[in-house]
């Protein structure tokens, strides 16, 4: 699996239950990168999107509250979702929030992490993968503008996976 995420210079990523800011050039790298894909998240997070469940995408939702969701497939605990992903012959991302983030991260082999360049005073927060020596960045885009921010698109893998 591929985790996907947006992350200031403190590791934030979310605030008051919703994005750090607004990215049109990430949103959009969001929208090419994983259409045509499995995207898991938590309730919360598909509840904070504005269009549900997300286009051109198989939008699978792990929660506690089993209560059928239009448009999702919801699964009670990770085992039953790992199980259910691995049987797909389609590219898998992990997008989000933070407790999904934190739960999943073992099983993924890569990360795209668009960085930006500012703190935003988040209240939710990923960790420095940039550190982490059991990752390893393997490409990165020039520093890009967009909405007054400066951003730059980062992939890792993971090593000796």
């Amino acid at each position: 699996m591929t985790l996907i995420l947006v992350m200031d210079n403190d590791c934030a990523i979310g605030k008051n239950g919703g994005l750090l800011c607004r990215l049109p050039l990430d949103m959009k790298h969001f929208r090419e990168t994983t259409k045509n894909s499995a995207v898991v998240m938590g309730r919360k997070t598909y509840e904070s999107f504005p269009k549900r469940p997300l286009p051109d995408r198989e939008n699978i939702v792990l929660s506690r509250n089993l209560s059928k969701i239009n448009g999702a497939t919801v699964f009670g605990n990770a085992e039953e979702m790992l199980k259910y992903v691995n049987s797909l012959e389609k590219k898998v991302f992990v997008i989000g929030g933070a407790e999904i983030y934190k739960l999943l991260l073992p099983y993924c082999d890569e990360a795209l992490i668009t960085r930006v360049y500012e703190n935003f005073s988040g209240d939710v927060f990923f960790y420095d993968i940039e550190h982490d020596k059991s990752w390893e960045l393997s490409e990165s885009s020039p520093v890009l503008e967009t909405n007054g921010k400066n951003i730059r698109f980062m992939r890792f893998l993971r090593k000796n996976s």
